[in-house]
């Protein structure tokens, strides 16, 4: 039961998609060719950052969503994959929503309601199979290691996200770490860099 929940998860990533192209088949015989969605922008935003977040903030979630996925064809480590997913991706879908919507907007302009996963995984020219990604790992273990990354801080897209938006705003997050020490004295201590 709960692989049929996880795989219907995984699938409503891909199925705008599918629905689009299906949708986008049947109307060409009765309407006239509509363009192709093509990305005002192409690749990451470094000039950027509030889009760079968002930009990082999916390329993790395209990647889980690949290894989620890859980790279905893995019978031993299938159950937990998917359990931690799905758990996952119930806490952190508001806010892949955003990021889907704020990059839609980023990529497509007017046309953002158009966008499916699908257009801003390419217009980031991200890769569609996790073997690539993987690297000498194996497919078992990355399935092994997912129930424990997953659970991660850097899987917490919503406490990410929120405090980038403290960042922009000018606040420093609640949770950072201070400055590393070094050996210049002014530097060390702030009250001899008027010295």
């Amino acid at each position: 039961m709960k692989r049929l929940a996880v795989w219907l998860l995984l699938a409503s990533l891909v199925a705008p998609a599918a629905s689009q192209d299906a949708a986008a088949a049947a109307a060409d015989a009765a309407t006239p060719v509509v363009a192709a969605l093509k990305p005002l922008h192409k690749g990451y935003a470094f000039e950027q950052p509030e889009i760079l977040v968002r930009q990082r903030l999916f390329g993790l979630a395209h990647g889980l969503s690949l290894l989620a996925a890859a980790c279905l064809d893995v019978a031993e480590q299938s159950g937990s994959a998917q359990e931690a997913y799905a758990a996952w991706h119930v806490k952190q879908a508001e806010t892949i929503t955003t990021v889907v919507n704020d990059l839609a907007r980023y990529y497509f302009g007017d046309r953002a309601g158009e966008a499916a996963w699908t257009d801003i995984s390419r217009a980031l020219a991200l890769k569609e199979d996790i073997q690539a990604a993987l690297g000498d790992v194996r497919l078992e273990e990355a399935c092994a290691t997912l129930p424990t990354a997953i659970v991660r801080p850097r899987y917490e897209f919503d406490k990410l996200l929120a405090e980038s938006r403290a960042i922009a705003a000018g606040a420093a997050p609640a949770d950072a770490a201070p400055p590393a020490p070094t050996s210049h004295p002014a530097a060390a201590d702030p009250s001899r860099a008027m010295e």
